[in-house]
């Protein structure tokens, strides 16, 4: 891509270490969120992936796209922060898998030369977008017909603030506007250079869909798995994303979903 990166580079690379190796993401399970399911009990991944042609926007390490490349998928991964490609690079290599990182801006998705394809996924990258109505529109222009996308945003109700009321009372999620939540703000690097995350509705991101000429045809708002019941060993079969922090978090995603999941297809 042509187009100068956004700031919120820096954020990235100066955190790519600590994050992946705080948080356990799965090569062998497509990951939709923190103490999710993955694709193998949603099923929402096409059923023959071998020579499938595969873009993941805002990659990180690209783990989603090794998943892919195992299955047989052509995999693209495209991402601002060039130290998590070359984390994500190095894993690839240990799994056998060749996977074409690309360093580039999903706001400026239009400018890349990065072709057509059957699959775009991406997971959790929207919200960081400065124009997210704009990303979609240029992913429709990069699926072929029929092409499918699986797309990973934040709920709004995620946004708003836990509280805990006096001893006996009830708990619950504060949120003052629903249709405009407070931005999840990111501390900067030693440049201070941060991030931030915007929520909006789930009807406003079925409207940019449906205006780039998508059709949804499968919608989820999935809660996490019961971790309190379940063995490590079975948290390491079924989660395909989680850290310890996300588990302490448990008590808040059992309660409202942390993201929305939108599976659509070109008209």
């Amino acid at each position: 891509m042509n187009s100068p990166l956004p700031p919120e580079a820096a954020y990235w690379n100066a955190t790519a270490d600590l994050y992946q190796s705080e948080t356990r993401i799965s090569v062998d399970n497509f990951h939709y969120g923190p103490l999710l399911p993955g694709d193998n009990e949603l099923n929402l991944l096409p059923e023959k992936m071998k020579a499938t042609e595969c873009l993941e926007v805002g990659c990180g390490a690209g783990q989603n796209s090794i998943v892919l490349a195992r299955k047989g998928a052509r995999c693209t991964a495209l991402d601002i922060a060039d130290r998590q490609l070359a984390i994500g690079g190095r894993l690839a290599a240990t799994c056998g898998v060749d996977i074409d990182f690309r360093c580039g801006d999903m706001d400026n998705l239009g400018d890349a030369e990065l072709g057509q394809f059957d699959l775009i996924h991406s997971t959790y990258a929207l919200p960081f977008s400065r124009r997210p109505q704009q990303v979609i529109a240029s992913i429709s222009g990069l699926l072929r017909p029929g092409g499918m996308f699986l797309l990973t945003t934040s709920h709004p109700v995620y946004a708003g603030e836990w509280i805990d009321t006096e001893e006996g009372e009830e708990t619950g999620v504060f949120l003052q506007n629903y249709f405009n939540p407070p931005p999840d703000i990111r501390s900067g690097d030693m440049d201070h250079h941060g991030s931030a995350s915007h929520s909006v509705p789930p009807s406003q991101v079925w409207s940019w869909l449906t205006n780039a000429s998508f059709s949804v045809d499968r919608f989820l708002e999935p809660s996490p798995l019961p971790i309190p019941n379940m063995s490590e060993e079975e948290i390491r079969d079924r989660i395909p994303y989680e850290s310890d922090d996300w588990r302490g978090l448990y008590p808040i995603l059992n309660t409202v979903p942390p993201v929305v999941i939108f599976r659509a297809r070109l008209s």
